[in-house]
This record gives C-alpha cells, structure tokens and sequence, in this order.
C-alpha cells in the first residue's frame, strides 16, 4: 500500500509555515488497513498500486483468434500502471489525474477562470520501485485553460487515429480450377490460396501518425496473419498474403503432377455436392496489430477484416460402359448426403 502525503510543504514553507504537518505520516484506522486519514481533509484515502503493463508479445490469442492487445506506460524510462485508484497516467505532468470540478491552490489571486478550465487532482510520481509507482498527492492541482493541450487519455487518443486508418479486407486467389465458367476445384488437387491485391491497405505494414488533444500518436498496422476457412470446418494459416498460382506451371502436366503451395494451400478430400447451395464458402480473415506509441504510452489494438467466396469441389469419377453401350445404366448414382 501507499500511504498519501500532502505535498503543502514547499508552499507553507514560503509562507513562512513550519513543514512538520507536511512531512509527518497520517495514522492508519484500525478497522481498514488500506485507509489513511488525511489530518487536512478528515478522509479516508486509499491508494492501490497495480502491476506494470507491457505491450504483449506473447501470441497467445483471446476467443475469436485475434493477438491480445496490450498498454503500456512509461515514466522517465520505466513501466508504471496506466491506470490506479489514483487516475490515469499523463506524462504531461508525471502524475495520475482525476478530473475535479473546482482546483485546490494556495496562489490564485481570485481572478475567474477562463470558460472550458479542466481541473485535475494530481498523485505525483517520485520514483518507481519493482515496477510500483512511489509518490505523493498534490496539493496544487493541475490546470488546463483552453488552447493548452488538453489532457486526454492517449488510449482514447491512438483509438481516434487508428479509426482514421485505411484498412480492406483483401481479394482472394484460389487456384486450380477446372476450365470452366463456373469456380470449381477438384478432390485431392492442391488448392492455392493468396492475396490478389496486396499492399498498404491490404497486408500492410501501415503508419500513421497525427495529433489530437495535445497528443501526438504515431501507429503502425502489421498483419499478424491469414486465416483461411474452406468450409466443412477446416481452417488453414497463412503468415503472408501467400503465392500466386501460374497456370504455366501446370501447363504439360496432370492433375496429380500439380504441386501444392510453398506457403498457403489446402486440399480437398470430398466435394461440396451435400454443401448448402453445393459449395463451399471460403473466407479469408486477415489479422492485423496495430502498435502505437505517443503520450508517454505505448499499445497494440487489435483488427481483423474478412472477405469470402463460394468454391464448388467436384471429383473425377471414371464412366463405366454397360455392354449395351448405356454409360448412365453402368455408371453408379452418387451417394445420398447424410
């Protein structure tokens, strides 16, 4: 626990004011371990420090799939909670801020505030022990007349920029398909999958940098990776936009000379015929990390974006010849769907 001290002794000491109300620590109240009574305010104050957090880099993943994002803040080199019982974390100032409606001051010489002055109760930072912040709460409060930059959480700050970003779900390659009208694969034939249009706005890497609320923030979108779902409940990842398929590869050459993708395919092991509308739907949802910096903060926001397609997947069945030459009377009906 951190026990709260009034920073008043500087300024009652230029008053010509004995410091030792300042300096000497508040009793605790039995009842509540976590409570100091403050001798200038007769309340009890509660100060709880959390543990640092650090942009992740661990690729463990939430529930739909997607990178954890994480938030980090710095003071003077070192990680510090972002938020606390305290406020939150500006490094402006180098304090945890709670905004107030009126200021505390022992200087102001009565003449009224500007229409649109913020006021912030300030928990100043002194040192950082074992990633814990170690300070004491400010008498003076913080104050932000309008045209100064405002205090503004560089979390909401990054959201704004990142929503200005251009992102697209890409445009999908699937390759071979049978020379048809129709888009069609077949049974145990490599499928190749890639990113027709990549780029900036597609697979990235993506910056931007801009400021809002006296904040600059500068981001920068990498796509984690590609997941394809071809259907049936089979999911495929690609860590790029994968390889475009050149049908001069296939050109000479058969069904089972065709090699699968060096980077990002799939094969089929039955059709699609008991599919609903008798294909399958592919989709491909790119995964993309937004890591921002600015404000004394550092994050990752997390994106995703999905494009899909029908894929019909047929298979090569011989055709038997009865002796009276009826290829339907020899040829067995396909199996009914279950």
């Amino acid at each position: 626990m951190l026990i709260r001290i009034f920073a008043v002794g500087a300024a009652l000491m230029m008053l010509g004011t004995p410091t030792a109300i300042a300096t000497q620590l508040d009793p605790p109240v039995a009842q509540d371990p976590n409570c100091v009574i403050s001798r200038l305010t007769g309340r009890c104050q509660v100060s709880v420090s959390q543990p640092p957090s650090k942009p992740s880099t661990d690729p463990a993943r939430d529930g739909r799939g997607q990178k954890a994002g994480g938030t980090g803040c710095v003071f003077e080199g070192q990680a510090v909670p972002c938020r606390t019982a305290d406020g939150f974390f500006d490094a402006a100032s180098g304090c945890y801020l709670t905004q107030v409606d009126s200021p505390s001051t022992l200087f102001s010489d009565g003449t009224p505030y500007k229409p649109g002055t913020k006021f912030y109760r300030c928990w100043s930072i002194l040192d950082v022990v074992d990633g814990r912040p170690e300070g004491i709460e400010r008498f003076e409060s913080v104050i932000r007349e309008p045209g100064e930059p405002a205090t503004i959480d560089p979390r909401e700050a990054a959201r704004q920029v990142v929503a200005t970003m251009d992102f697209v779900a890409p445009h999908l390659g699937l390759s071979p398909h049978v020379q048809s009208a129709t888009r069609e694969g077949i049974v145990n034939v490599p499928i190749w999958m890639w990113v027709t249009d990549p780029g900036q706005t597609t697979t990235g890497p993506q910056t931007k940098r801009a400021t809002l609320g006296g904040v600059t923030i500068e981001a920068t979108g990498t796509v984690d990776r590609i997941e394809w779902s071809m259907g049936g409940g089979k999911v495929v990842t690609c860590k790029g936009p994968g390889t475009p398929f050149s049908r001069a590869d296939a050109v000479g050459k058969s069904l089972k000379d065709i090699k699968d993708s060096p980077t990002c395919g799939h094969r089929y092991r039955k059709t699609s015929r008991c599919e609903k509308s008798g294909t399958y739907q592919v989709s491909a949802t790119a995964y993309w990390n937004v890591h921002w910096t600015g404000g004394g903060m550092e994050g990752d926001i997390p994106l995703d974006f999905t494009r899909s397609l029908p894929l019909r997947i047929t298979d090569l069945r011989p055709v038997l010849v009865d002796p009276n030459g009826d290829p339907a009377a020899a040829t067995p009906p396909p199996r009914p769907c279950p």
